[in-house]
């Protein structure tokens, strides 16, 4: 599991028009008759919030840990994922029992995992969770995967953020490859407010930590989140 990845922000309403104009040149996941699957995180962190910080911070080597929960069958897997020198991300993950969900403590076993591969010092389960809907889309002549999640929901405790009408696309690379059709399709969209085709360097946890506590400073991630909350302002 390594790859490269781009990340945009973008609206709801431009995704039936985007995905409309590649059709051709992807297949869509279909898991039991549904190509659409929500998924359910649960973040790993330590007292001292290490990954949040690195990430703000903009370390160029930089690790994030999460429960995974996959709503199409409930299999759950707990992940590691690391971001090299190179801007590769590399992630390892060991699955769960089923009925331990993304609610039950780490055991023995994820805790020797962590130690091997998150590189923060005690890790534990916090109480930040993400939710959102995914669907997929495979391309029929490169290795490239692309992701659409909507509906993207963060709470921790009583408190709640979500993102609204705004959707994370993520294209999923080998390696970059610059002439792929969803790229050049961004290009319809370049006038629009905000534009589609420009990159976002952002991590969901780290947005929706921010989005939660306001009071923690962004730094690198200032940019990132006055687009996402004037994007989100713009939608209502």
């Amino acid at each position: 599991m390594s790859r490269l990845d781009q990340k945009y922000l973008i609206h709801r309403e431009w995704v039936p028009q985007l995905v409309g104009a590649i059709k051709d040149e992807y297949r869509i996941l279909e898991v039991d008759g549904a190509r659409q699957t929500e998924y359910r995180n649960r973040f790993i962190e330590t007292a001292s919030q290490s990954s949040l910080h690195e990430h703000t911070r903009g370390r160029n080597i930089r690790f994030k840990a999460r429960i995974r929960q996959y709503g199409s069958n409930l299999r759950s897997f707990l992940e590691v994922k690391e971001k090299t020198v190179h801007g590769r991300t590399v992630k390892a993950r060991i699955e769960r029992d089923t009925a331990a969900g993304i609610e039950r403590p780490l055991t023995p076993e994820e805790s020797k995992f962590l130690s091997s591969h998150y590189k923060y010092g005690d890790p534990e389960l916090s109480e930040v969770t993400c939710h959102f809907n995914r669907f997929t889309l495979v391309s029929n002549d490169q290795v490239e995967r692309i992701t659409i999640d909507s509906d993207i929901v963060f709470r921790s405790g009583d408190r709640e953020e979500s993102l609204g009408a705004l959707c994370i696309m993520e294209i999923k690379q080998e390696r970059i490859n610059r002439n792929s059709p969803l790229l050049q399709a961004l290009e319809r969209f370049k006038f629009e407010y905000t534009p589609l085709g420009r990159r976002m360097s952002m991590s969901k946890y780290v947005v929706g930590m921010l989005l939660l506590n306001p009071n923690l400073p962004p730094r690198t991630y200032r940019s990132v989140m006055k687009r996402v909350r004037r994007m989100r302002e713009n939608l209502h």
